[in-house]
């Protein structure tokens, strides 16, 4: 599979007008605090996303913590590596030179460490999103947000 079925845009989540629409939306609540995850059911859900997030995989045998949890702060590939709180999604990348997905970077890690990414809107990236909001709960919301 090569770089660009990856992260293509081809999938409706990526979808200009999607992307359009959920930064639209995002953008009315700028600056608000992230909230908790408060209804139970959604509990295995988001330990399967942290499950997803601290297990090893791909060629490279690595998690998403031992980046994100282990090196936040340094630099990989002149990039400062985030704690992996995604508070401005969608976000303009400039190596995209257009708005994605959290999906959209997911996939990317997930390439980048020699794994199959799961298809766009697989139940697996949703967990692992889920999760990743967990994270940030409480941080503001700065959707949408510019990264290299």
């Amino acid at each position: 599979m090569g770089r660009a079925s990856v992260c293509d845009g081809k999938s409706s989540i990526e979808s200009r007008e999607l992307l359009g629409l959920t930064a639209y939306i995002g953008r009315q609540s700028r600056g608000l605090p992230i909230a908790e995850a408060s209804d139970p059911r959604l509990a295995p859900f988001i330990a399967a996303g942290r499950a997803l997030f601290e297990g090893r995989q791909g060629q490279i045998n690595m998690s998403c913590a031992q980046c994100h949890d282990d090196n936040w702060g340094k630099q990989l590939a002149g990039n400062i590596v985030p704690q992996g709180q995604p508070t401005g999604y969608p976000i303009y990348r400039l190596e995209w030179q257009g708005l994605g997905s959290l999906q959209r970077r997911l996939r990317g890690c997930i390439f980048g460490v020699r794994a199959q990414p799961y298809e766009f809107g697989a139940p697996e990236l949703v967990e692992l999103e889920l999760y990743l909001m967990s994270r940030a709960k409480g941080m503001p919301i700065e959707t949408p947000a510019v990264r290299p």
